[in-house]
């Protein structure tokens, strides 16, 4: 029981540090801590019911329920709901950013005559961003909120402290379809043949990594220069290695099972900053509550 109880300490440690940086990915992407939990709850769900297909051919609702804790009537939606059904449940529990940006767009209060989102002054009564915050911002203050959109690039704040809105959706920079397509894909892969591992040490995947070396960051880019020249030289020789594959070319029997194959060879850069430089930020700009006329 003392080494069932060691596991759950370690997995619970290894999942906080495996969340934080899918937490940024969250956060970055404009979703929500309640998107993010009805999702986790319908991939739990899901997670369960391939096992069990894979295991015996049929699903137990109430066998996923004692595996998961979810109710067996949230079970049963869920696994004859599409893909989007976690869209659909959380939708309205967006960040609050999303919600001010939203009823920026929408509301007529908020709006000019052509129904485009108005430039809106800062603070005031009627038709000003504090106004807007304080109906839709969940009780986030209006400063705080200015911060945030200003930092995503949402929002710019104008001569004469109006604000000006630059986009309807609060995403980091960088952060298109393409680029989060992608993390997905990679993130899953690299994810699951680590599971694969965990469980199944017996028929493990190849994993394998070089760690612990310390380069100075102004010899980083020939560093990344010499991984790009010799990782493509070797994803192209294992391309060929597969190719030549009997398993890799198309079987004529259609019960035929085969496995998708895929090697990806990345880079991982952890920079130690140091506390003098950690604590340097800019100077915040301070806005009066009434501007001059």
């Amino acid at each position: 029981m003392s080494r069932r109880v060691d596991s759950r300490v370690v997995a619970r440690k290894a999942l906080l540090r495996l969340l934080e940086p899918l937490a940024g990915f969250v956060l970055d992407c404009g979703l929500s801590i309640y998107e993010v939990i009805g999702m986790f709850r319908v991939a739990a769900v899901r997670c369960v019911a391939a096992q069990q297909l894979e295991l015996n051919g049929r699903l137990n609702i109430s066998g996923i329920a004692a595996s998961t804790g979810i109710p067996r009537p949230e079970i049963s939606r869920i696994l004859k709901s599409t893909s989007k059904a976690p869209e659909l449940e959380a939708g309205h529990r967006h960040q609050s950013t999303y919600k001010v940006l939203a009823a920026w767009h929408e509301n007529p209060k908020f709006t000019n005559p052509n129904g485009q989102p108005a430039n809106l002054k800062l603070y005031g009564r009627g038709m000003s961003f504090e106004a807007l915050v304080k109906k839709y911002g969940g009780g986030i203050p209006t400063r705080a909120m200015l911060d945030e959109l200003t930092r995503t690039g949402a929002i710019e704040v104008k001569s004469r402290q109006l604000v000006q809105l630059k986009s309807l959706v609060s995403v980091e920079r960088g952060m298109t379809p393409q680029v989060i397509k992608a993390f997905g894909d990679r993130t899953t892969e690299l994810l699951s043949t680590l599971l694969q591992n965990m469980r199944n040490p017996q028929s493990s995947v190849f994993v394998a990594s070089v760690n612990g070396t310390k380069i100075p960051w102004d010899k980083m880019p020939l560093v990344r220069q010499q991984l790009s020249a010799r990782g493509s030289n070797f994803l192209a020789e294992i391309g060929d290695v597969l190719a030549r594959e009997p398993g890799s070319r198309p079987s004529s029997r259609k019960t035929a099972r085969a496995s998708n194959v895929s090697v990806t060879v990345f880079l991982n850069e952890s920079r130690s900053v140091k506390k003098k430089e950690a604590s340097v930020s800019r100077k915040r700009r301070n806005f009066r509550r009434y501007s001059r006329p």
